[in-house]
């Protein structure tokens, strides 16, 4: 049997609400980008996940 490569995405958070549509995983509207890194750092580490930042400002936490 042959194991999947795709990750699931944990969750997700943004500064802008707008840039998440109809989003599976749980979503965290941020005020600000310090608040923005200190909710994914405690849910990176909740979920034992890994981090990413996309180009448009969005944190996704993905499984490992």
């Amino acid at each position: 049997m042959k194991e999947s490569q795709t990750r699931s995405i944990l969750a997700v958070v943004t500064l802008d609400k707008n840039l998440v549509i109809h989003s599976s995983a749980p979503t965290f509207l941020a005020k600000d980008k310090e608040s923005q890194e200190k909710i994914a750092s405690e849910l990176g580490r909740v979920l034992a996940g890994n981090i990413y930042g996309l180009a448009n400002g969005v944190i996704i936490i993905t499984q490992e």
